[in-house]
């Protein structure tokens, strides 16, 4: 058995690890203050509508089961580059229950630290803990 799973739970497919991503991604935003809207049919990237102060968020939600880098997460987001569908994504470390909302800015990967280096390097290190608050991003108003 997975040390995070229920008992029982070995047998989680990758579709319920990613609801069980999604549900805490919604609980987190709930806890913080938001109005949170989901999509009927969540194909075209898009999982969630955050409603901010200043107008609405698309997040795409990443279930993260295990750490790629020994003391840090990676998740690939190449295929959400250049589409303009992606306001935040919503990073959920399911062994520890933290969530961290990454304003995206078309990186083609993340890695988010959630433990000190084993060789002690710290420079340049983007910490999983920095992004524990759901951005309030400020966006230009269009003309017309």
């Amino acid at each position: 058995m997975k040390g995070w799973l229920p008992e029982g739970g070995d047998d989680f497919s990758p579709k319920k690890i990613g609801l069980l991503g999604e549900l805490n991604v919604q609980h987190e935003l709930l806890l913080q203050g938001f109005n949170i809207y989901a999509p009927l049919c969540d194909d075209d990237q898009v999982d969630l509508i955050v409603e901010t102060e200043f107008g609405f968020k698309k997040v795409q939600t990443k279930t993260v089961t295990k750490m790629s880098r020994g003391t840090s997460i990676e998740v690939r987001l190449r295929k959400y580059m250049n589409t303009g569908r992606v306001d935040v994504i919503a990073v959920h470390y399911l062994p520890k229950a933290l969530t961290a909302f990454y304003p995206y800015s078309n990186e083609k990967d993340l890695v988010l630290a959630l433990h000190s280096s084993k060789n002690g390097q710290e420079k340049d290190r983007d910490w999983f803990y920095r992004y524990e608050r759901f951005p309030i991003i400020k966006t230009k108003e269009r003309n017309g």
